[in-house]
């Protein structure tokens, strides 16, 4: 068995426009399967291979995401293909999205090239490739 992140789960002030945003992103990514529950509360999920992503309505809508309090700061999807990362920030403010920083190499380590994104509630999302 190999070890790792099962799931993620976040709460979204506006649960129809992260419904929208998430709807298009994660099947890009590789998470193509889909599923909806309305109890105990109302979710959808995005899966894979690799685990899923959840998203809720959060409780309290009035509050902002703020990657510097204590919780989840970003959220990083590795993907095989550069032109990729190219082809999906070309499509992210379309979707609801905004592009804090385009495509391009970063020093994190040898071939690191990234896009860094929020969702529509300003979480950071990046999407990122670099050679094994």
């Amino acid at each position: 068995m190999r070890g790792g992140i099962d799931h993620l789960m976040i709460n979204a002030s506006n649960f129809e426009a992260a419904v929208r945003f998430y709807s298009w992103l994660m099947p890009n990514l590789g998470y193509p399967n889909v599923e909806n529950y309305d109890q105990p509360e109302r979710m959808i999920g995005f899966w894979g291979d690799f685990g899923s992503l959840w998203v809720m309505r959060a409780r309290d809508r009035n509050e902002n995401f703020d990657k510097t309090r204590i919780g989840l700061r970003e959220i990083a999807f590795r993907v095989p293909r550069r032109a990729q990362i190219d082809e999906l920030a070309r499509e992210i403010s379309s979707h609801g999205g905004r592009i804090l920083d385009p495509p391009r190499e970063y020093d994190y380590r040898p071939g690191y090239y990234a896009v860094f994104f929020t969702d529509p509630d300003g979480i950071k999302l990046e999407i990122v490739n670099y050679p094994d």
